[in-house]
């Protein structure tokens, strides 16, 4: 009887194997060469066409904003208020998840304390 490693339909799959990455390998590299033409280069310099200056984005519409916006909204009216509402549920998440461990923890350690 034939070893598991001496089968014929390994040797197969071997070279199946060995000719998907080499396709795979130039698929990626095709892609990378197409990638490069296509992205244009942001320049460094403020006075060239193509500058972007560093700031960041709107967490609620995702448009660019100063960097030193805070809190980090644009400041639109819906924005606002769909922000002032995250926080408000943020802050409450907050809350519970720190209150009501400690009420479990109090129930339990009650009786103990009590001495009955």
């Amino acid at each position: 009887m034939p070893s598991r490693r001496n089968l014929p339909w390994d040797n197969h799959r071997g070279e199946l194997m060995g000719r998907m990455e080499e396709r795979l390998k130039k698929a990626i590299a095709d892609t990378a060469k197409t990638t490069k033409k296509v992205v244009k280069k942001i320049s460094d310099n403020p006075k060239n066409s193509k500058y972007i200056s560093p700031h960041r984005h709107c967490v609620i519409c995702h448009t660019p904003i100063p960097l030193d916006a805070d809190p980090a909204h644009c400041g639109d009216q819906p924005c606002s208020e769909k922000h002032a509402r995250q926080e408000k549920s943020r802050k409450r998440l907050n809350l519970m998840l720190y209150l009501f461990p400690a009420i479990a923890i109090m129930l339990f350690l009650f009786p103990f304390l009590t001495g009955s």
